[in-house]
């Protein structure tokens, strides 16, 4: 390559970076947790006609307000009642539902009319003993209104469906705008709008921070390992170009930045900085052996070619695995990072050629160093490998039963929150709302009556009323709204507001009668969220508490056996339904797919690298050193009692991909050694010294970025950052340990005929 060419191929790259810079900065950022929902799967698109039937569990905001000297105190409720107009004035709010507004409907047996009686008649103090004991005579109102320990209310709002983000944020906004002019002990807010706000500025926040410390971490190993200024600036350039060319492909594809992708960046930065330390390690030992700048560029890039295409490969197919996921989220970011990691190996042999023969020579290679301190270090290492051999296979073994007794240990498991740290704003929220409420985790059930059968059915209505007790009582649903509720609460109704009629109606005549009630203009609504008639459908909704997927697991195998002893079969089916049963079917189908794609990528890497060295033995050598890291990390999950979710069942396959890299460096600098004629013990030490170094460095950088994903308040991300760091610092010592001895004892290279 001369300089005419390489001022051209760097004009080239400048223009489509330039290009790729302003799509980037029309990227914006997308937080829609129901993206997490798996595609075309039937649960899903029971879910969505089941909402468009009845409504979304999931558009609500919930304020909690809280007084430390009990709630029956007029300032404190006169200040609720005025924060409550306040909400009903947001653009968007359909319905504001507060303490100080709920009443009680009454049939006046003379006249026939309903009327409504406050059921808690905030200017008169006087009467707050009388009210109070009537609202803790109900459950309908303690947990979803009033706080079980009487210190706390709550004002529950439901705003328009599928709105945008930007409509989200302006509820969100409005909300805490309001709370702003009042002055109580304690406010506490929840709610879809403000969970997406949080999480969009948190992943902004992230994604600029941790690119940042990327580069600055970077910069640091590379100095050190280099010594070179331009040696430094290379490789870092190449990644900056490489993520914002990714960047760029996903706004002209359409593609927002999600919740997944915030960490694309760092990934990016991390695992294509690899290449080019390892061919910038070989020029540099090209310059050392006396060769010339242009001749030693051509000869690093050829003997690093195909090993260079391998570990991008390699590492492509370890994120590859995650694109054929029905679940959105997870399969875009698998395309992406594929495509990232495979533009960053193009722009590796675009930009450093290009830039190596316009650049001078390092000033340390001018000096004629011929051992660094690498080379001494890695000289007592192999020395010390050579006489411990046996004793590192022994060890390996240990650790590989150690890690296998680890994985019988391991529980998959997932909460709704989960990717947030403890302390979280939106985590204390959460667990306020289960302390002191019902919860805040959907519970939906739907009720689907066979052919002929009558939603209001005396034997239906019996049935479920045994069913909501259970759930009541056993499940743990708190903020139950189901038929039977409403036509115990009509049945009060119609017969003056009498207790003792809080009942089901027993006759057909009062069934009727209750029936007729409800489609009144004053019931109509609400009927009409229990009930659909022309789908033959009924719902019961609650919420419970954030206890994790394996508790409620145990509870809907409880329900089914339930219902199986207590119901007739002709009568109604039910089944679960609403985004918390959908959140956990993603992880189950996450984690029990997590091994297939596991296993895909061991298959597809073992094969190429058995094709293309031309050896069965080397295949399996290729995978050896990098499945024990694999086992030993699940290990100490079990051990740790870390659950296989969506954030640790991802990293395996991708962790896998990447710390195979350094493997097939080895490998393909072994290779070459043998074809100049040197014996393999001997040249597995030449690779073993000219190889380490480079493997060291890309293994630390690597391992320093991936880590460096424990400083981030996304509990996912923090357990991608953790484990692959951990995999890959774990797998550099197999390698390097592994590998040489494998070599020794299993592969005997073709002779020159």
């Amino acid at each position: 390559m001369n300089r005419k060419l390489g001022i051209g191929l760097l004009s080239l790259v400048a223009i489509i970076t330039a290009v790729s810079v302003y799509l980037t900065s029309q990227l914006k950022f997308d937080y829609d947790f129901e993206k997490f929902f798996p595609k075309n799967h039937p649960e899903t698109e029971f879910y969505e006609k089941f909402r468009n039937t009845f409504e979304t569990d999931n558009d609500f905001v919930i304020v909690s307000l809280v007084n430390n000297d009990g709630i029956f105190r007029q300032e404190f409720l006169e200040q609720v009642d005025s924060l409550a107009r306040a909400m009903t004035e947001i653009e968007n709010m359909l319905d504001v539902i507060s303490p100080t507004d709920l009443k009680e409907f009454i049939r006046d047996p003379f006249m026939g009319t309903v009327f409504a009686k406050p059921l808690l008649r905030i200017d008169e103090p006087e009467n707050y003993s009388v009210d109070s004991v009537r609202i803790w005579q109900s459950a309908n109102f303690i947990g979803t209104f009033f706080s079980r320990d009487g210190k706390a209310v709550a004002i529950n709002m439901k705003h328009n469906q599928g709105l945008s983000k930007k409509a989200c944020d302006k509820i969100s906004l409005d909300v805490e705008e309001a709370l702003r002019h009042f002055s109580f002990d304690e406010e506490h807010v929840i709610g879809r709008c403000l969970g997406q706000r949080i999480y969009v500025d948190m992943m902004v926040d992230e994604l600029v921070s941790f690119v940042l410390i990327s580069i600055c971490l970077t910069i640091i190993f590379l100095l050190v390992a280099f010594r070179s200024f331009w040696n430094m600036l290379i490789p870092v350039l190449v990644v900056i170009f490489s993520i914002l060319w990714t960047l760029g492909i996903m706004k002209l594809i359409g593609k927002d930045i999600d919740i997944m992708l915030t960490v694309l960046p760092t990934i990016i930065f991390i695992v294509g900085m690899s290449d080019s330390v390892h061919i910038l390690s070989g020029y540099l030992d090209e310059l050392r052996g006396g060769k010339q700048k242009r001749e030693a560029i051509v000869l690093a890039m050829r003997k690093a070619g195909l090993a260079t295409f391998l570990t991008a490969f390699t590492s492509a197919i370890g994120f590859a695995t995650l694109i054929f996921n029905r679940i959105t989220p997870i399969s875009d970011f698998g395309v992406y990072t594929s495509i990232g990691v495979m533009l960053a190996f193009v722009l590796t042999y675009l930009m450093l050629p290009a830039t190596l023969i316009l650049v001078p020579v390092p000033r340390l290679v001018k000096g004629g160093i011929e051992k660094d301190f690498w080379s001494r270090k890695l000289h007592v290492g192999f020395r010390l490998l050579l006489r411990y051999r046996r004793k590192v296979m022994w060890i390996s073994l240990a650790l590989a039963g150690i890690g296998v007794w680890g994985i019988t240990l391991l529980h998959s498991n997932n909460f709704i929150l989960e990717d947030l740290e403890d302390g979280h704003r939106l985590k204390n929220e959460f667990h306020f709302l289960e302390n002191k409420f019902s919860g805040a985790r959907p519970f939906e059930m739907a009720v689907e009556l066979k052919a002929g059968v009558r939603p209001l059915d005396p034997k239906v209505l019996h049935e479920l009323e045994e069913i909501e007790n259970h759930l009541r009582n056993d499940y743990g649903v708190g903020i139950l709204l189901s038929p039977v509720k409403l036509m115990k609460e009509a049945f009060r109704t119609w017969n003056g507001g009498s207790e003792e009629f809080h009942r089901l109606p027993q006759s057909e005549e009062e069934i009727r009668t209750v029936e007729n009630l409800l489609k009144r203009k004053e019931f109509r609504d609400v009927f009409s969220l229990v009930v659909n008639e022309d789908k033959h459908w009924m719902r019961i909704s609650g919420k419970v508490g954030d206890l994790g997927r394996t508790h409620y697991e145990n509870k809907n195998e409880n329900l089914a056996l339930f219902v199986a002893q207590n119901t007739t079969k002709n009568l109604f089916d039910y089944r679960l339904t609403g985004t918390a049963v959908l959140i956990d079917l993603n992880n189950t189908y996450l984690t029990e797919n997590m091994l297939w794609g596991l296993l895909t990528s061991v298959l597809i890497i073992g094969v190429c690298m058995a094709f293309l060295f031309g050896s069965f033995r080397i295949g399996l050598i290729s995978l050896l050193p990098n499945l024990l890291p694999l086992a030993l990390v699940a290990g100490i999950m079990g051990f740790a009692g870390i659950n296989l979710k969506i954030s640790t069942s991802i990293i395996f396959g991708i962790a896998f991909g990447i710390a195979v890299d350094d493997t097939i460096h080895f490998l393909a600098k072994l290779k070459l050694q043998l074809r100049e004629g040197r014996t393999l013990p001997y040249a597995i030490k030449r690779t073993f010294l000219t190889t380490g170094k480079a493997m060291v460095v890309t293994s630390l950088i690597l391992c320093a970025g991936f880590v460096m994903l424990i400083f981030s308040s996304f509990m996912g991300t923090f357990y991608i950052g953790l484990l692959i760091g951990l995999t890959l610092i774990i797998a550099m010592v197999a390698e390097l340990t592994l590998a040489p001895i494998l070599l020794l004892w299993l592969y005997r290279p073709r002779k020159k005929k």
